[in-house]
């Protein structure tokens, strides 16, 4: 019997170690089905949400043109508050989600593919470049949609993407898209934060309209001092009376507008939507969305670094 006593403890040994291993493997599955579970749910939560935004933003596009079909009200009104498509944010809530709604005219930006290098250039500078780095930005953005291979000077040709490094050239043909200005031979980021909500390439040669146009569109245009343009952004969105929330017009400009939907309020999760639609009262529809976007960046843009661009 003494000598079986060895063999059966180190049987139950052996079992122990079985069991404990076992045990750890079933923590380690059990802690793995569990961070799985709570991914799924936080994805289908995210899936949820981003859903209710995706409605919440077509039916803040249809509540805008909505009020923008209506005719202005008076603005001699003292307790007029008139929306007007100035980039100034309205608060709504919809479906349960608050939302932040801005309207821009689209006709007040300038056309990327109709501007001459000297407006470009005026442009840059009014958002804070050196005039030298300016120059050449702006004369590369023109090589990049004419036609020829023909550097302007100071520009930027198929040569000089190859000596950068770059494999792809100019593309010698109209912009199609804003975003296509971060192919351009030069343009950072930082630029391109600052100079994108200046432009458009949907006015198809409609020209510059002034009336909601930014202060730095109004100094490159009308080549005045940065601080008159804002200036005459402040008096033009002032109250035609100091005790009045309403402004001194009520032309809503248009017919295309860009419509900037984000989430707001506590717990937002930073979505974003642009729309450009087209207001075509009395037709069916009254509207038309010529493209929209999600996914945009909520972070405002960045100042252009002078010095870093100069050099």
């Amino acid at each position: 019997m003494n000598g079986l006593q060895p063999i059966a403890s180190g049987q139950r040994g052996i079992a122990l170690v079985l069991v404990l291993w076992v045990l750890t493997l079933l923590t380690v599955m059990a802690v793995g089905l569990t961070a799985a579970q709570r991914t799924e749910t936080a994805l289908s939560d995210n899936h949820v949400s981003g859903a209710r935004f995706r409605a919440a933003a077509d039916a803040a596009i249809a509540f805008t043109v909505l009020v923008f079909a209506m005719p202005p009200p008076d603005a001699t009104d003292p307790d007029v508050s008139v929306w007007l498509p100035n980039g100034v944010a309205v608060p709504w809530r919809f479906g349960g989600v608050d939302l932040s709604i801005r309207v821009f005219n689209e006709g007040s930006r300038i056309d990327l593919n109709q501007a001459p290098p000297e407006l470009l250039s005026a442009l840059l500078g009014t958002l804070g470049m050196e005039e030298d780095p300016a120059t050449s930005l702006a004369a590369a953005i023109a090589d990049w949609r004419d036609e020829d291979d023909l550097s302007l000077l100071n520009g930027a040709e198929d040569r000089d993407y190859r000596d950068a490094g770059l494999t792809l050239g100019a593309k010698d043909a109209p912009f199609v898209a804003v975003e296509e200005l971060m192919q351009v031979l030069g343009m950072t980021p930082e630029i391109y934060a600052r100079l994108a909500p200046e432009l458009s390439v949907d006015l198809e040669g409609a020209g510059f309209d002034e009336r909601f146009a930014s202060a730095a569109a109004i100094a490159a245009t009308q080549g005045i001092p940065f601080e008159e343009a804002q200036l005459r952004v402040v008096q033009r969105d002032s109250p035609l009376f100091e005790d009045s929330s309403g402004p001194r017009a009520v032309d809503r400009a248009g017919p295309l507008y860009r419509i900037e939907v984000a989430e707001a309020g506590a717990g937002a999760g930073g979505r974003r939507m642009e729309a450009l639609i087209e207001s075509t009262p009395g037709e069916q529809p009254p509207y038309q969305v010529r493209w929209r976007r999600f996914g945009l960046p909520a972070a405002p843009p960045a100042p252009i670094d002078v010095e870093a661009d100069a050099g």
